[in-house]
């Protein structure tokens, strides 16, 4: 008996010692390779990225995307919580979190205790959450049963390094920001907006005690309120007992009318729930983008963003305050100028507001106010610009050498082509068959004498022009029609851009729509630099912006008004210029006013002829008083006054319909050599272009006028060899041309 005693002993001995042995290499398998603490400073939470106005003002969230989930989290600082909503959370889920040192095993044995009886509760310390939720996330994810051994065995070494690193305000900083609270809400931060709809730091205790209770298990304590609520009670008496609030506190908290979103619920007078009912759960789900206002514009700023910084740093990572260039009083400028218009039948429309000098977008509207769809018609609809293309018509024979005052023919012309003889007429399919002055055909909008200037001054040169100022022209081939605006095409936001030049000293400027990207540490990471192409000078720019403010404010002979008069703004300078496409399929109206440019297009999304009433609608009907509401109440408070004028121009009078010389006429800007616009004949040197007699009619079938290109160096014909920049394009009689020949 003895022996087997002995024998007995042994086997336990060896037993154990193999137990242990094998225990203590289960062990150090799972403990080796622990994750270095030196991740944990350099660890970045995915977080909820915040769009701003270029003033501060949040306008959107979006949410980041976490395991392949849309989550909502933004970082904030210990400081930035309510401390009310911080000493709840402490007591609730480690109450000894300011006296342990990592690992609490009061509460590891608690824990259990509370949850053989059914009740749900964590043995986890503050710390050791910090661990499961950041160095040891993966395994945290994981369901199979060794991945929770070895997570849980890896955490409590972890805890008490951590604790070791860190103050116990920035462990439970880190808390507050990783801590899933149900939904998708990530940290505090998303739990205030979740269920309550404001900032962690405006939580009050009532608030901050239901936060609390949610932890450990936020989704089945939500949809189970009267539970929770019980819950709050024992939660408010413990800290009560601690000594971190006082019983009138506890009371008030208790009495404070909670509704948590989605709840409906009704008390007595003493803070008692009387009912509950669960009305719509999913609304404190924090959706993935939440724009409160101006949502085009944020739709394009992510688009952008995407191809500029990439979807990995916008939606992997996050937590980016993302400043745009938004005006916030100019965006409700806009959308109050669009609202309850009178439109064409199913039309839309599009609204763009722009800084000429910087690019910056100050105000879009990308739908007619209740259109559903991220479809922007400001920045994606390609649409015929229609007359207003013809300000480029018109500032490529000022580049040549013609003025203001040059005058072409107002009579028919055709055109063969493939598809049989072109015959383009003006608007109201009557013509004047003389000459006018290239103001007076701005003025009017007249689409015969701007097909002559194109063909006078050369349809490639037009082309040119038309493509560096972002138009894009039917298979990329320059065509007559592109004077008039057919075959080309152009957004709303491009249109703007390209207007900006007449005002900005001649550039064609990049749009602009953020003006920095931020990381959560405030580290600039993306600033987009302005990006100009220069169309024009200076002097050339600013006579078309000249006959703009004239297309506003002439008023031609034989006619009461301008056909923009309803753009005027008392005590402010305008201009702009109409557009209508065939068949009134695109409407537009764009212009300027000093600080602003701003572009409006109307039309349906199927590009279908528009009515009014029965009635084909004209841009000039249509657009000018909305777009002048727009300007009117976006520029309120800011200086007045013209945009700077460049030098070499001067003032003088000619008569609108003629040309001709007038004191009583017309004021306009000339380049000050081309004031006299007569010339006596040289005979021993070569005329100087820019004082030659206006140019005649622009007709091809004409003989009797030829264009050429002269070398604004030499004033002599230009040889293959001139640069580009020194050449002047003029149309002369056919017995000037000699004039021109130097050699």
């Amino acid at each position: 008996m003895r022996r087997l005693f002995q024998i007995v002993r042994v086997v336990f001995i060896a037993g154990f010692l193999g137990a242990m042995g094998a225990s203590g290499y289960v062990a150090w398998l799972l403990l080796r390779d622990l994750p270095s603490l030196e991740t944990l400073d350099d660890l970045r939470f995915t977080a909820t990225s915040t769009f701003y106005t270029r003033d501060g003002i949040p306008i959107a969230d979006l949410a980041s995307v976490e395991d392949g989930r849309a989550i909502a989290r933004q970082l904030v600082r210990l400081g930035e919580v309510s401390p009310a909503a911080v000493v709840a959370v402490v007591v609730s889920e480690d109450q000894r979190f300011f006296e342990h040192y990592g690992i609490d095993f009061i509460r590891l044995l608690g824990g259990l205790y509370y949850t053989l009886r059914g009740d749900l509760q964590g043995g986890s310390t503050i710390t050791t959450q910090v661990v499961k939720n950041t160095l040891l996330r993966d395994l945290a994810f994981e369901r199979r049963s060794i991945s929770g051994l070895e997570r849980k065995l890896k955490e409590f070494p972890l805890a008490v390094q951590i604790e070791r690193r860190y103050s116990k305000e920035e462990i439970l900083e880190m808390y507050l920001n990783v801590v899933p609270w149900g939904g998708n809400a990530q940290g505090i931060w998303a739990a205030a907006h979740a269920y309550f709809g404001k900032e962690p730091s405006e939580l009050n205790l009532a608030e901050g005690a239901f936060l609390a209770v949610l932890l450990p298990a936020p989704n089945p304590r939500y949809l189970d309120y009267p539970s929770t609520r019980r819950r709050m009670r024992v939660l408010l008496n413990n800290m009560v007992s601690e000594g971190w609030i006082s019983q009138a506190d506890a009371d008030a908290a208790w009495r404070y009318k909670l509704v948590p979103k989605g709840w409906e619920a009704a008390y007595d007078d003493s803070g008692n729930l009387k009912s509950a009912r669960l009305v719509d759960p999913s609304v404190r789900i924090v959706p993935e983008r939440n724009v409160r206002l101006a949502p085009y514009f944020v739709f394009e700023v992510q688009r952008y963003l995407r191809e500029k910084i990439g979807s990995d740093k916008l939606r992997n990572q996050g937590g980016l305050r993302i400043i745009t260039t938004l005006d916030l009083k100019m965006q409700t400028a806009a959308e109050r100028a669009v609202a309850g218009r009178r439109l064409p039948d199913q039309a839309q429309l599009a609204m763009i507001g722009l800084e000429p000098n910087s690019g910056e977008v100050l105000a879009m509207v990308g739908a007619r106010p209740g259109t559903e769809g991220e479809f922007n018609r400001a920045t994606q609809a390609w649409r015929s610009p229609g007359s207003a293309i013809k300000p480029f018509t018109y500032g490529i024979a000022l580049e040549a050498g013609w003025t203001q005052a040059t005058t072409v023919r107002d009579s028919p012309v055709e055109y063969p082509t493939p598809q049989g003889v072109w015959r383009p007429k003006n608007f109201d399919g009557r013509f004047l068959d003389r000459p006018v002055s290239l103001r007076y055909a701005l003025d009017r909008s007249l689409n015969l004498p701007a097909i002559r200037t194109a063909e006078a001054i050369g349809v490639q040169r037009l082309g040119d022009k038309l493509r560096s100022a972002g138009f894009r022209l039917t298979g990329n081939m320059a065509v007559l029609a592109n004077s008039i605006g057919g075959g080309a095409d152009i957004t709303p936001i491009g249109l703007a851009a390209a207007y900006s030049s007449f005002v900005n000293g001649g550039y064609w400027i990049e749009p602009r729509l953020v003006l920095r990207v931020e990381d959560s540490n405030g580290r600039v990471i993306y600033q987009p630099e302005t990006k100009k192409v220069l169309l024009w000078t200076p002097q050339v720019a600013f006579q078309i912006w000249d006959m703009l403010k004239g297309f506003v404010y002439d008023v031609p002979p034989g006619f009461r008004s301008s056909l923009a008069w309803e753009a005027r703004i008392p005590g402010r300078i305008v201009g702009g210029k109409t557009g209508t496409s065939d068949d009134a399929v695109d409407l537009w109206f764009a212009g300027a006013s000093r600080g602003l440019v701003a572009t409006l297009w109307v039309g349906r999304d199927d590009h279908k002829p528009q009515r009014m009433g029965g009635v084909e609608p004209s841009s000039s009907m249509v657009n000018p008083p909305i777009w002048r509401d727009f300007i009117e109440q976006a520029l309120r408070g800011r200086p007045a006054g013209d945009f700077p004028q460049p030098s070499g121009l001067v003032l003088a009078n000619f008569d609108l319909l003629t040309g001709n010389d007038s004191s009583s006429g017309i004021a306009a800007l000339f380049p000050d050599r081309q004031v006299q616009r007569t010339q006596t004949v040289v005979r021993d040197a070569p005329p100087q272009p820019t004082q030659i007699t206006r140019p005649g009619p622009a007709i091809a079938s004409t003989s009797a006028y030829q264009t050429i290109a002269v070398d604004r160096g030499t004033n002599c014909l230009a040889s293959l060899e001139t640069p580009t920049e020194r050449l002047v394009w003029l149309q002369v009689p056919d017995s000037r041309v000699n004039d021109y020949r130097c050699n």
